[in-house]
């Protein structure tokens, strides 16, 4: 059956370019809302007519043009806009966002089958060092900066040149290295553990998934917990990453956030990945493209299991991407607890501070950001719980962190990563929600041999079916 929601009166936003869910087609779309909610439907000459939840609050979803910021064009395209998103993607010249995170799959092999596993893993290729050096200069040469570059696969930790990897990426253009894993080879191997530490600039990017991550990754969540600890103790920087899987752990979201973000100085941000539909498992799992959680839901499921600590104001859309794609909150971490900075510092402000990029740095705008907070707080204080002791915790921080030039820039942006944590919530899309008017402003970018540069939602849903290397 193919699913269709009520026959209650449209709201048309937009026309886009999709998919068949079931035979990869593409297709025209139409965005549009209904009821409470934002659907996408299609007409598949083969399988009917298909719609699928983009957004499961309309008015979430109409707020979005106050973070939706004026993008910086890729100065380099690689393609001519000549059939269309995302057929001539490379990216092509009609691409109008940088990266801001950047991928490479620099392998298709797994130690683990995870039952929502959304790559592909039939251990076909392993990239080499040569490989990589080669996609890792051209991004450099076209975009002069990367952020984050993001290793994953496949697992990443298993590549036999794995360290070698590393090492070839300790360069001043790049300013981290994040390391998709699902902790086994932490939790198995001490020496490699060792090893990791003497590279500063990798964060790993943990599965961790709750209670019932054994249905989700198909790993026993006291695997995952003892692989945590492995690298909280090493002091390495640690990225929890949740799947957020409706029915399975999206009620415990609200006490797993806040509970991560003060267990350690090593976590420096916290990720809530949302359920996608693809992949070589992820796309037999049961689809619910009606029920599906987005990140309306995640917000909520947060802001109410986390009791009074943590509301939905103090999350906003991420200004870089589309902002539909993603949401994030800023909060400070002491030993004395969290305090939401979104709500202390406003909305406009903190759009102000990280627009374009994904992760806030130790800069003069940070540092106006933090003297707003003071300002709001002094000029307000019925509304923020203990402001005195409030106001003392983000005085003492800042005096800390800007006053004078005792510390390089690297150690202030550690400095700062140590009590400034943020809280992603990411909703890739899949075949049930591909949406090219998305894509258009993806920050997220998968680089590919021949030099060849795709947002990381087309790769995923479209492109990797036509990469030989998975033949």
């Amino acid at each position: 059956m193919i699913p269709t929601t009520s026959t209650a009166t449209k709201r048309p936003y937009y026309g886009t370019t999709t998919l068949c869910p079931f035979c990869s087609r593409l297709l025209p779309g139409e965005v549009f809302g209904r009821d409470a909610a934002v659907y996408l439907s299609r007409e598949c000459p083969e399988h009917g007519h298909i719609e699928a939840l983009v957004c499961s609050d309309i008015d979430w979803f109409e707020g979005l043009k106050r973070f939706d910021v004026a993008p910086i064009k890729p100065a380099h395209p690689q393609h001519s806009v000549n059939l269309g998103c995302p057929l001539d993607c490379g990216l092509c010249a009609a691409h109008r966002q940088v990266a801001g995170t950047m991928a490479i799959e620099i392998s298709n092999r797994c130690n683990a089958d995870c039952p929502v596993c959304l790559g592909d893993n039939r251990g076909t290729f392993e990239m080499s060092v040569a490989e990589i050096r080669e996609l890792v200069e051209g991004a450099i040469r076209d975009q002069g900066q990367i952020g984050v570059l993001t290793l994953s696969g496949g697992e990443p930790t298993i590549h036999p040149q794995f360290f070698e990897i590393l090492a070839l990426l300790d360069r001043p253009e790049i300013g981290r290295i994040n390391l998709n894993s699902n902790g086994r080879r932490m939790v198995q191997d001490a020496k490699f553990v060792d090893q990791l530490r003497q590279h500063p600039k990798v964060y790993v990017s943990l599965h961790f998934d709750g209670r019932n991550a054994e249905k989700i990754r198909g790993t026993r969540p006291e695997l995952q917990e003892q692989a945590l600890d492995r690298l909280c103790e090493a002091g390495i920087g640690v990225v929890p990453l949740i799947l957020g899987v409706r029915d399975i752990n999206d009620r415990e979201l609200g006490t797993l956030v806040p509970a991560l973000l003060q267990r350690s100085k090593a976590i420096k941000t916290v990720i809530v990945s949302l359920m996608a539909y693809m992949g070589a498992n992820g796309s037999r799992f049961k689809p619910e493209p009606l029920r599906r959680l987005t990140i309306p839901d995640a917000v909520d499921s947060i802001a109410a299991g986390s009791g009074t600590v943590i509301h939905r104001d103090d999350f906003i859309p991420v200004p870089m991407p589309n902002p539909i794609c993603a949401a994030i909150g800023y909060f400070f971490v002491d030993d004395e607890g969290l305090i939401p900075m979104i709500r202390a510092a406003g909305v406009d402000q903190t759009v102000a501070c990280i627009q374009n990029q994904h992760f806030a740095q130790a800069n003069e705008k940070m540092e106006a950001f933090f003297r707003e907070m003071i300002n709001n707080v002094y000029a307000n204080p019925r509304k923020f719980p203990d402001a005195d002791r409030t106001l003392r915790r983000l005085r003492t921080f800042v005096e800390r962190l800007f006053a004078g030039n005792r510390q390089s820039a690297a150690e202030r942006q550690a400095l700062a990563e140590e009590s400034i944590k943020t809280v992603f919530i990411m909703q890739f899309m899949d075949g049930w929600t591909f949406d090219t008017q998305r894509l258009s402003k993806c920050s997220c970018q998968h680089l590919l041999p021949g030099d060849r540069r795709v947002p990381s939602c087309g790769y995923y849903a479209f492109h990797r079916q036509r990469d030989a290397r998975f033949a």
